[in-house]
């Protein structure tokens, strides 16, 4: 196994927190990520959306210092601050230049620890999100995503709901919500905080631990959640969404069992994928459904993969008229390659696309420590980064075959199109 760079550190505090700190030497600034396990997945029955609008909030006033006084000091020491909360993890990301480090995280856990959601801020992002969500209910790609993973996962798994809530949910969200939501889900045992950039890789460990070591474990952050694996649908189900006043339609296939993060497969699935829907112009799904037939504005697939298994997404935009060949053409695709598996020049291109890709995550600060904190979330280990290239090219042909069998089974999918309205019949 390779041995971590001296440029690459790790601790973990005795509250529980992980501070992994990398030094870019090219660079004078400074990218960090702090990551909580309280994104979507979490969210109360009847509440979704919770955690994407406490995400936005935590910098509305937090402990005495009010919305405006957070703004203008990040804005006069040029940080550049977001927070969101996606389906395993709640993220507050920053980017500054490295003199006001040790300032920045002190604020930083300001933000996580002590937020105070005043009334008239939640009551400003309501209206926000409400707006967000009938947006995101006009638009045809959204809808086909969020249809798809409400019928891949059954009412109560913690993949079923939209990340960013309904209507009805919304509007049921009060502030003793995001406080309760707070106390259970956000503290730092469990939580990771990546720091890459122009940094001496002890200092920063030294003005992390300063900030955050104080912070209590409390009864917040409990990881490592158990996500029970989806039901795999009885049959194959087909769902027409139709929106009023589109010209084209959105295609959206899910195929179960899906893959964890730590899936120990992972590598020759994702191999076994980039054949089907990601290498150049999106691998053979892309050739033969946007290319060579011309039935598709785009067409790729890929694996939500994540603390609980993620299917395989298949997604391509088409005419309306050109749905139903559109469709067959994909499965057909996806059946062949389960078949009678990838070519050795796919495999081989494969390999070395995602051998090559794997360190240009490294090549910025924000790059860097969104990797890095992915990789200790899911507990992958600090050296994953230099061993994933290796990983790629070691992956078998047996391996690709072996994905595609466990992976592309078709017998019981789901396909969603939304878009115009259209015979479903046409799609059985």
């Amino acid at each position: 196994m390779s041995r971590p760079s001296q440029d690459l550190r790790r601790v973990r505090l005795d509250n529980g927190l992980v501070i992994v700190a990398c030094r870019r030497p090219a660079a004078r600034s400074v990218a960090l990520r702090l990551a909580f396990e309280a994104g979507s997945a979490f969210d109360p029955a009847g509440k979704e959306g919770l955690a994407a609008m406490m995400a936005r909030l935590l910098d509305r006033g937090a402990g005495e210092l009010t919305a405006g006084m957070i703004a203008e000091r990040f804005d006069f020491l040029g940080v550049a601050y977001v927070a969101r909360a996606r389906r395993d993890s709640l993220d507050l990301e920053a980017r500054l230049l490295a003199d006001h480090l040790p300032e920045v995280l002190e604020r930083l856990r300001l933000l996580a620890s002590e937020p105070t959601f005043p009334e008239t801020e939640v009551r400003r992002e309501q209206g926000k999100t409400l707006t967000a969500i009938s947006e995101r209910d006009q638009d045809t790609a959204e809808v086909a995503e969020e249809t798809l993973a409400a019928a891949l996962y059954p009412a109560g798994h913690p993949y079923h709901a939209s990340s960013l809530g309904t209507h009805e949910s919304v509007t049921s969200i009060v502030r003793d919500d995001l406080l309760s939501a707070h106390r259970r889900r956000i503290g730092p045992s469990g939580a990771v905080l990546a720091i890459a950039g122009g940094i001496d890789p002890d200092r920063a460990l030294d003005a992390a631990a300063g900030a955050f070591g104080s912070w209590p474990a409390g009864g917040a952050g409990e990881r490592r959640a158990a996500i029970a694996d989806p039901p795999l649908p009885p049959r194959s189900v087909v769902l027409v969404k139709p929106l009023k006043g589109k010209t084209q339609a959105d295609i959206a296939i899910g195929i179960l069992p899906g893959i964890r993060r730590l899936s120990p497969d992972l590598p020759a699935a994702l191999v076994m994928n980039s054949g089907l829907g990601e290498f150049g112009i999106g691998g053979r799904l892309g050739r033969e459904v946007r290319e060579k037939s011309g039935l598709a504005y785009y067409a790729h697939s890929y694996f939500a993969a994540g603390l609980g298994r993620g299917p395989l997404l298949i997604r391509a935009g088409v005419a309306p008229q050109a749905v139903g060949r559109a469709v067959a053409l994909l499965r057909r695709t996806i059946e062949g390659v389960r078949r009678r598996g990838l070519r050795p020049a796919e495999i081989r291109d494969a390999r070395q696309a995602l051998a090559a890709a794997a360190p240009r995550r490294l090549e910025t600060n924000p790059g860097s420590a969104s990797f890095l904190a992915e990789c200790e979330f899911h507990g992958l280990g600090i050296d994953y980064a230099s061993r994933l290239p290796g990983l790629y090219r070691s992956v078998k042909p047996r391996e690709v075959e072996a994905a595609a069998r466990a992976y592309l089974d078709l017998d019981r999918h789901v396909l969603v199109v939304a878009g115009p309205a259209i015979d479903a019949s046409s799609l059985r």
